[in-house]
C-alpha cells in the first residue's frame, strides 16, 4: 500500500464553521425574522440550518449558498476555522 503522508497531511487540519453571530447580524439587517425565512433565502432545509447554526460542520454546498445569499460579505466573515480534525495521516497511524 502506498504511503500517503506528506508534510501537509502531518499537520493538524481545521474545519470551517459558520460564524453564527455574523449570520444573525445579516439576518437582522435583511429582516429575516424566522428560521424559515432564513432557510428559504439560503435555499436549505430548516433542519440543515439548525444543524449548522448549532455547531455542525457546514457542507460545501451550504457554504456556497450562504455566500451566494450574501455576496458582499467576505467569506472570512461568514466562516471561521475551528476544531481540529484528524488528517488522513493521523487516522492511518
Amino acid at each position: 500500500m502506498k504511503n500517503l503522508s506528506t508534510n501537509a497531511t502531518q499537520a493538524p487540519a481545521g474545519q470551517l464553521v459558520l460564524n453564527v453571530d455574523k449570520l444573525n447580524e445579516l439576518r437582522r439587517a435583511h429582516e429575516l425574522t424566522s428560521d424559515s425565512d432564513l432557510a428559504r433565502t439560503l435555499g436549505v432545509d430548516r433542519t440543515t440550518l439548525y444543524r449548522v447554526t448549532s455547531g455542525g460542520f457546514p457542507s460545501n454546498a451550504f457554504m456556497a449558498r450562504v455566500k451566494l445569499a450574501f455576496p458582499s460579505v467576505p467569506l472570512d466573515d461568514l466562516f471561521t476555522v475551528d476544531r481540529l480534525v484528524p488528517t488522513l495521516h493521523q487516522v492511518a497511524s
